[in-house]
């Protein structure tokens, strides 16, 4: 089983970067959150802005601009993160850029990676045939 591609990887660092810095719901502008990740900014700008077709974030411009989660971190999950980047395209080996929260990202993969073999290895062809996959 493969991990998350660049562009999922990115988007689960950015979102994570936005929950630790979440001091009063400030604006975290794109630079501070580039320079923290390693996210090129300009590739940033596309994940934000992917995040917040989806109303994971939200932004404001000027010179106190930037983003903010729009919900607690709590009440957003990595599945939202993960559909909000979704291209179908699963990459290859991490990249080290994101290495503040690689860590965190690598737990996630491995947990995902495991609970998917399970749910694989318990569902029966019969179960899919007949529409009870998953109950």
């Amino acid at each position: 089983m493969r991990g998350f591609d660049a562009k999922t990887r990115y988007a689960l660092s950015a979102a994570l970067d936005l929950a630790e810095h979440r001091e009063g719901q400030k604006p975290v502008k794109i630079r501070e959150i580039a320079a923290r990740t390693g996210i090129p900014p300009k590739y940033l700008v596309h994940i934000l802005l992917q995040l917040k077709r989806r109303a994971l974030v939200n932004s404001t411009r000027g010179a106190r601009g930037g983003y903010w989660l729009v919900r607690p971190p709590d009440l957003v999950s990595a599945a939202e993160v993960i559909s909000a980047v979704a291209t179908g395209d699963r990459g290859g080996p991490p990249h080290a850029v994101e290495a503040r929260h690689e860590g965190i990202i690598g737990r996630l993969c491995q947990q995902a990676d495991r609970r998917r073999r399970e749910y694989l290895s318990q569902t029966t062809l019969a179960q899919l045939l007949e529409g009870k996959a998953g109950s």
